[in-house]
């Protein structure tokens, strides 16, 4: 079976870079996530009867973002770290494919 780059991996990105930037985006969701159900924690104090079952219900969702969040930033914590580690490196070596950039194939050539 031929072996083709990620069709989603944007100009000159490796997907080492990618796995850092994935990692990076789910670890500010979590924090997000976490910052907002802060606020809705703050607002319950508030609020009282149907209002307040609401907010419960609110921060219930927000609690799913953030165990969801934080399961992808701890998978992809493992996964950048494992990439970047000296040993793994040397071992497929740095002209390996997950290291480096890749160019757009698709793109006609100007002439």
């Amino acid at each position: 079976m031929e072996t083709k780059d990620p069709r989603f991996l944007v100009d000159h990105q490796s997907v080492a870079s990618l796995v850092t930037q994935l990692h990076d985006y789910f670890q500010n969701s979590h924090s997000h996530y976490k910052i907002e159900r802060s606020t809705l924690m703050s607002q319950l104090h508030a609020v009282e009867g149907e209002a307040e079952q609401d907010l419960l219900q609110e921060v219930r969702k927000v609690e799913a973002e953030i165990s969801l969040f934080g399961v992808l930033s701890d998978a992809l914590s493992i996964a950048d770290r494992v990439l970047h580690t000296r040993t793994v490196m040397n071992e497929l070596g740095l002209d390996n494919p997950v290291y480096k950039m890749h160019y757009e194939q698709d793109t006609p050539k100007v002439s």
